[in-house]
This record gives C-alpha cells, structure tokens and sequence, in this order.
C-alpha cells in the first residue's frame, strides 16, 4: 500500500514549536516503506530514462510538464550565485506527473503542509499563471564519492518570499538510510545550541525533515573513500518544494 504517514501533520503548533525551538524538527518514517521503496523505484528509472542537461541550461516551469528536468551541480556558487561549493544531482519535477505517480504523492502532500504550516492556501505554487511563485519539486542526489554541500544559510528566498509576506520553511522528505545507502556524510543542521544533527540516522528513511533556513545546514561528504558515480543509487537523495519566484508573472 501506498501511503503517507499524516498523523504528525494535524497539530502544527508541535512542528513549529520544535524549529523555534530546537530550529528543525524531524518525523521518522513518515513514508510508509512501500511508497519509500517505489519513490526509489521512480527515481531510478528517471536516472535511466530522462536526458542529463548542462547545469547552465535554462528551462521554464511549464518545460516540467513534459518530461523532468535533470542536470548536475557541481561547483563554488550554487545555481543561484551564492558561494558555497556543492556536488550533487538536481532533478526537478512536475508536481503532479502522473509517469512518476508515487513521488507526485510525496511531492504534492510536502506543498499541502508547507502551505499549511505557513498559512498559504493549499494549492499556492501550483498556478503558474497567477500565482507569483512556483513549486520546485525536486530531488537533490548526492552520490557517494564526495557528495556535499557546504555549510551556508538560507538567504536569497527567504528575502524574495519576505518581499510578498510569505513565511520561509524548509521542508524535506528523504529516500535513503544511513547505513543501508551511505555510511558517512549526511545532511545536517547545527540546532540553537551550537551541536550538529544528522538528518539521516539508521531506520529513518522516508523521515520528514523541517527546519529554519536562517540556521546553518549543509550536507557532509558523502561516502569520500568510495568511487563517484551519478548513476548509482547510492548516497544521499533528498526531495524539497521550494518556493521559486514565477517569472512570467510581472
């Protein structure tokens, strides 16, 4: 059975509560361990199906309607020109792809709660014609062999989103297990306390990860003492719905 473990969503107050507090919270096992085990299945075959595109190539929203969109991302800057080094497979996706049914329900109940966490209505992101940003679904894969994204914080979308008084969350679900996928590396933040907190412990995939972009966060090598290799599964893979400013709308 597909499904989502929603029971951790109806009291928001408790998820907001533990990032003010701590500045993330973290639902183990919220993908239940079929729907974790055919996201993955879906991910590898868009590794195996879908074209690898130049990390400097363009595309439009509405580009994801017809196929996803992947490429890599490797360097100083980030695709937005901040200046922290990365290495990792960027895949985005239509939010409602119907060849990719498992991870569209991921994707689409991560919109609905950071909507709700943020008193959006539901669906905001989804309407590229009037809505001023859009949902950028996408699966971040940071394979073993030194995947990474160094430590930073948050800066240029929250500031776009504070222009339209819109509350800045970062929500993710991941599809992999320490251990079982990686060994060392992960993602993690560092909480009000100063300490550093792994993301991925072993038994959590398919967790549901929040926390405050203004804290610092990043990925550690992933796995440095094993080869490089885009193709394999293994190593970091991490889904998020960002809010990305629309274009097209003036």
């Amino acid at each position: 059975k597909l499904e989502i473990d929603t029971t951790h969503f109806v009291n928001n107050h408790a998820l907001i509560d533990s990032i003010e507090t701590r500045g993330y919270a973290i639902v183990d096992r919220c993908l239940g361990p079929q729907l974790l085990a055919t996201a993955r299945e879906e991910y590898a075959a868009c590794i195996h199906n879908e074209p690898l595109h130049a990390q400097g190539e363009k595309f439009k929203p509405a580009d994801l309607a017809l196929a996803p969109w992947r490429k890599q991302a490797i360097g100083s800057h980030s695709g937005s020109g901040e200046p922290y080094s990365q290495l990792l497979q960027t895949t985005y996706f239509c939010a409602d792809d119907e060849r990719y049914p498992a991870l569209s329900m991921v994707f689409s109940t991560m919109i609905k709660l950071r909507n709700s966490l943020t008193g959006m209505r539901l669906d905001y992101g989804n309407n590229l014609v009037s809505d001023a940003f859009w949902n950028a679904c996408r699966i971040h894969h940071y394979p073993q062999g030194g995947g990474h994204m160094a430590a930073h914080r948050d800066t240029l979308f929250p500031n776009l989103l504070k222009d339209f008084k819109i509350p800045f969350i970062q929500i993710m679900v991941t599809l992999t297990t320490r251990e079982v996928d990686f060994k060392t590396g992960g993602g993690y933040v560092i909480d009000r306390s100063g300490e550093k907190v792994f993301f991925e412990r072993a038994g959590n995939g398919g967790a549901l990860i929040l926390f405050d972009g203004a804290t610092v966060h990043g990925v550690e090598d992933i796995d440095p003492s094993e080869l490089l290799d885009f193709s394999s599964l293994k190593g970091r893979i991490a889904l998020f719905v960002n809010l990305y400013k629309n274009l097209q709308i003036n």
